[in-house]
């Protein structure tokens, strides 16, 4: 017999003793139990004829049981003792299987008293103080709403983002846009070539990331008069000009480029023009002139 079905079946029969116990009628001790599937009788002879499937009996002065109180269950046309394996649980809640027919020994009571509760893990009760305490605060008490605009003095630097000073950005300001650009080549799926001038200037960068799988073979100086000894998919850099090529197994295939910039030196070497094309859905293309004093300092940049 299942340990908690014995329980609640124990239970019924305290309730029951204490009911008689404390009252005097049939109709009051029938009252003070708290399940309302219970038939209770002095003696045995005083049980109904034909009983009802599903309810308890309660003998409280059984002769066959040295006078205690015994409980019964009406099944197959007879009383039947409730006890031993003939007890089992039910899957519904205050229900118990007594010689294998379904009784309500609990019915939870519709409203009952706040006071019989207890907080839990998540949720917990309220007392009258505090409901009258949450009375008296007002309506969205405490609510922030975050202005429009603000000074950016209150920003502090994250993780991630940070501000920026006055100093800074006048410095941001002045510096060539090719610096910014030229930090794509710290990526990795982005690879750089460069063409050089016979004094080993620059004269052409070509940045691209449409390559960096392929086989790209020794840096050549002059477009390959014919395709003889290339694989199709061979890449390859023409140095004199900067630019990249594939093979793909009719012809040299020029590979496309995310910046290309062309540089242009004076007759004493320095850099005096500057041509920076971004590619994408449409090309967008800077050009720089870069002006010297007569010391030979740079003084001055224009943009068009």
């Amino acid at each position: 017999m299942d340990i908690v079905s014995y329980s609640k079946a124990a239970k019924v029969e305290r309730e029951v003793k204490q009911a008689r116990d404390s009252y005097a009628s049939l109709d009051g001790r029938l009252d003070a139990v708290s399940v309302g599937n219970v038939v209770s009788v002095r003696l045995k002879t005083e049980l109904p004829t034909v009983g009802e499937a599903g309810r308890l009996y309660l003998v409280r002065q059984d002769s066959s049981n040295q006078n205690e109180s015994t409980t019964y269950t009406y099944s197959g046309g007879k009383y039947v003792k409730v006890g031993g394996d003939r007890v089992s649980n039910h899957p519904e809640n205050g229900v118990i299987n007594l010689n294998g027919t379904k009784t309500v020994i609990y019915s939870h009571p519709d409203t009952h008293s706040a006071d019989m509760l207890t907080d839990g893990i998540h949720n917990v009760i309220m007392t009258l103080d505090e409901r009258e305490k949450l009375s008296n605060i007002e309506r969205e008490a405490n609510h922030y709403t975050h202005p429009d605009t603000h000074s950016a003095d209150m920003i502090s630097d994250g993780e991630t983002h940070v501000s920026m000073t006055w100093g800074e950005r006048k410095r941001l300001n002045v510096i060539d846009p090719w610096e910014s650009i030229s930090d794509l080549v710290d990526y990795t799926d982005v690879v750089t070539y460069f063409a050089f001038d016979n004094q080993g200037r620059v004269i052409r960068q070509v940045v691209t990331d449409n390559y960096t799988e392929q086989l790209v073979r020794e840096p050549v100086l002059t477009m390959p008069a014919s395709p003889e000894g290339y694989a199709q998919d061979d890449s390859f850099l023409v140095i004199s000009i900067g630019e990249i090529y594939r093979y793909d197994g009719l012809d040299f295939v020029q590979l496309p480029t995310l910046v290309d910039v062309i540089y242009q030196y004076d007759d004493e070497g320095r850099l005096v023009a500057k041509s920076i094309t971004r590619l994408g859905t449409t090309p967008v293309q800077t050009n720089f002139q870069y002006i010297y004093d007569s010391y030979g300092n740079r003084i001055a940049v224009k943009k068009y």
